[in-house]
């Protein structure tokens, strides 16, 4: 009979209170008119049986009663269910939309077969911090003698005027080689992808959409194969769509060609300006690659001492990539958004603890009435947990409404596509976030009330005070809210401040009144020098002859904005390691110092020629 006391606990504590003897006896009656193992075996089959499905419906009964219940009392108390819901679903839906951030950003796998195994590919000095593109010729080595990658590809970004039959646009697209969809494992939703005929025929040069612009610019016409547009004036036909949501190497990018190399490319080492990605070998680990490409390096370093002058392979996964500020911005939005959920949570148990402890004499004439402790706190957690969940619902709406406000923390040079505002996976992070808000925060108020109904019977008003636990437990709730709120106002303090000396700070050149725009010429038309500079020079003459302008010039890339750079080992004449440094370099037209304010020390500005 123990065994069969045991299974009773499956039953609510009132459904055994009123019916537990009764079963025991009848229990008791089968068990003695069993004969045989295997009467014995089939009663106790049936048993297990009929106690877990009846105690299932039991269990559903009261939860039915308590859901009436508990639906009434929220509706006769309008004010205090908005305000215990509206705090419930802040919480929820800040934590919520910053774990979606945090999820897409550090947690979830690249959409990407075996996406451990893809890395990135840069090249370094040796002592020197930073690293760099790679070139053509120092690409080829890499790929041609080493054995740790399955396959290997590069990559150039590009920015092309598209004229097609609507109106021109300016894309931001990139070029590959042969064996770029062969190491991220991409299909194609129609048509097809590159294939080695491509790198090296003659005529239309063949593009490959991404689904954004396909679906954007085309309505997503499957017509669209074969389709011929002109890309900086040059003839390319459409030969096929790449699969919904592959966006690698950046979000933004709209289209892939083809990019193939002439000999002269390969005798440029100090060229840099491919990017490159690999995919390893099974069971080839990350530092092996590293060996490998650092014995091939010194081979290439010997060959070339000029151009490689202590060459270094820098070898990432490809989830490495985020930077460190990305990764510090997404764990400081989900620290703070649990801050936030833990205030909420501790008003949502204060309310749930006031609200219960005004109804004392509603709860000492049920517990009267037949009603025991464990029935008491059930209805209280009920309401608890539905006031959760309807915060729940609420909160997710305010997280996918937030989600792409979030999500500006991701950084665009990430293959993750669409970022989604809340996907299955923070569908199931909300779910336990409102189950712990319901239960965690909703089981101590509801213990603290009945211990006060039932101490309190009838004999004390219902506007009286609580006793000392109760007190205890508001000071601990307003305590942890408190810590909470110091921990957020504290951290929003630092932010203003550095915002507050960033705007205060000068940068060294003037801002009032300055206008930027950015000019792209198409190629090949512009490709010659002399056809640039031309234009550039048409440009701002006519620029500086409009009304109300000072001076303009052209720079190649905007101040505070980092785009190339070259070693600080080539450029100063200490060559001590440990003052090494990557600086960047621009180039500038006659004009730009007085444009920006910009004083000289010494010498004297840029002429014209």
């Amino acid at each position: 009979m123990r065994t069969f006391g045991l299974l009773l606990r499956l039953y609510p504590a009132s459904f055994r209170n009123e019916y537990g003897e009764e079963m025991r006896a009848l229990h008791r009656h089968r068990r003695s008119i069993a004969s045989g193992p295997f009467e014995v075996a089939g009663l106790w089959i049936s048993t297990v049986w009929d106690v877990l499905v009846n105690a299932a419906r039991a269990h559903a009964d009261i939860l039915r009663q308590d859901l009436r219940w508990s639906s009434r009392s929220l509706t006769r108390a309008p004010g205090f269910a908005a305000a215990a819901i509206a705090v419930a679903a802040l919480g929820i839906g800040a934590s919520t939309a910053s774990f979606s951030t945090l999820d897409r950003l550090l947690l979830r796998p690249l959409p990407f077969p075996d996406s451990d195994r893809i890395v990135n590919l840069w090249q370094g000095q040796r002592g020197a911090s930073g690293y760099n593109e790679l070139s053509p010729g120092n690409y080829r080595d890499w790929r041609t003698q080493s054995r740790s990658f399955e396959s290997m590809a590069a990559i150039v970004y590009r920015s092309v005027n598209l004229v097609s039959d609507g109106s021109p646009a300016r894309l931001d697209t990139v070029a590959v080689t042969s064996d770029f969809f062969r190491v991220l494992r991409v299909r194609a939703q129609i048509g097809r992808l590159f294939g080695a005929s491509d790198f090296s025929a003659e005529g239309d040069v063949p593009i490959v959409l991404s689904d954004t612009l396909w679906r954007e610019r085309f309505g997503a016409d499957p017509g669209v194969l074969g389709k011929r547009l002109l890309l900086d004036d040059e003839p390319s036909i459409v030969v096929g769509v790449l699969a919904r949501g592959f966006e690698f190497p950046d979000r933004r990018l709209a289209l892939w060609s083809p990019l193939d190399f002439v000999e002269e490319d390969y005798a440029e080492r100090d060229n840099t300006y491919l990017r490159g990605v690999a995919r390893l070998r099974p069971g080839v680990p990350i530092e092996g690659a590293r060996s490998e490409l650092a014995v091939v390096s010194t081979r290439m370093e010997q060959a070339y001492p000029i151009e490689n002058e202590k060459l270094e392979p820098i070898v990432w996964r490809l989830r490495e990539q985020v930077g460190r500020q990305p990764r510090m911005l997404a764990f400081a939005l989900f620290g703070a958004a649990l801050c936030v959920l833990l205030i909420a949570c501790a008003n949502l148990a204060g309310l749930l603890l006031a609200r219960a402890l005004s109804r004392k004499r509603e709860l000492a004439v049920r517990a009267a009435l037949g009603a025991g402790r464990e029935r008491l706190v059930r209805q209280l957690l009920t309401e608890s947990l539905l006031v959760a969940a309807l915060g729940g619902l609420l909160g997710i709406g305010l997280a996918w409404a937030a989600g792409p406000i979030v999500a500006r923390v991701l950084p665009d040079a990430l293959p993750f596509g669409e970022v989604p505002r809340v996907d299955p996976r923070a569908l199931v992070f909300a779910l336990a976030a409102t189950a712990a808000t319901g239960i965690l925060f909703g089981l101590a108020p509801a213990l603290r009330a009945r211990s006060e109904a039932a101490s309190a019977g009838l004999r004390e008003d219902a506007r009286a005070g609580g006793s000392r636990r109760t007190e205890r437990l508001r000071s601990l709730l307003v305590a942890g809210e408190v810590a909470a709120s110091v921990v957020l106002l504290v951290g929003a303090g630092l932010l203003l401040r550095a915002l507050w000396e960033i705007q205060g700070r000068d940068p060294g050149f003037r801002t009032a009144g300055v206008l930027t725009m950015r000019t792209t010429v198409p190629l090949p038309r512009y490709e010659p020098t002399g056809e640039r500079e031309r234009l550039y020079r048409h440009v701002l003459s006519r620029v500086r002859e409009l009304p109300g302008v000072e001076s303009a010039a052209y720079i190649s890339s905007l101040p505070m904005v980092w785009r190339g750079g070259i070693w600080g080992a080539n450029l100063f004449e200490n060559q001590d390691p440990a003052v090494r440094r990557a600086v960047s370099i621009r180039q500038v037209t006659p004009g730009y110092f007085q444009t920006l304010g910009i004083p000289f020390r010494r010498g004297r500005d840029i002429a014209e020629t």
